[in-house]
Parts: structure tokens; sequence; C-alpha cells
């Protein structure tokens, strides 16, 4: 058991616990990192298809069909 600056006592568990916490910072950082570079990504392809004429879209749509009905 340690003591806070309250008085109050805190197991070895409790103290540990911040710690484990504290060690997933770069996992945390490398996922956000990811899902940050997905958003560009998503982004990036928004603004390709915003400039698709009408028959792109058609074609794009059709092979679509064409691929999801074989998988």
């Amino acid at each position: 058991m340690t003591n806070t600056h309250d008085g109050e006592t805190r197991t070895p568990e409790q103290v540990a616990e911040p710690f484990a916490i504290a060690s997933r910072e770069i996992e945390a950082i490398e996922q956000l990192t990811g899902c940050v570079a997905q958003l560009h990504e998503v982004q990036a392809a928004k603004a390709q298809l915003a400039t698709l004429t009408p028959a792109e879209v058609r074609a794009a749509l059709e092979f679509r069909r064409g691929t999801i009905g074989e998988a």
C-alpha cells in the first residue's frame, strides 16, 4: 500500500494501472495516424468521384455489380 498526498492508500494494482494505460500511447498514436491517412484517402476518392461523367458513373456501377456477383 502507498499513501497519497491526501492520506488515502492505494494498492500496487491501483498504482500500476496508469502505467499500463500510459504505455499504450504509441499504439494509440499509430492507430490514429492510420485513421487519418484512411480519411485522406476517402476524401481524395470522393473528390475524384465528383469529377466523373454520368457515363463513367454508370460504367463503374455496372462493373461493381459484376464483381460483387462473382464474389
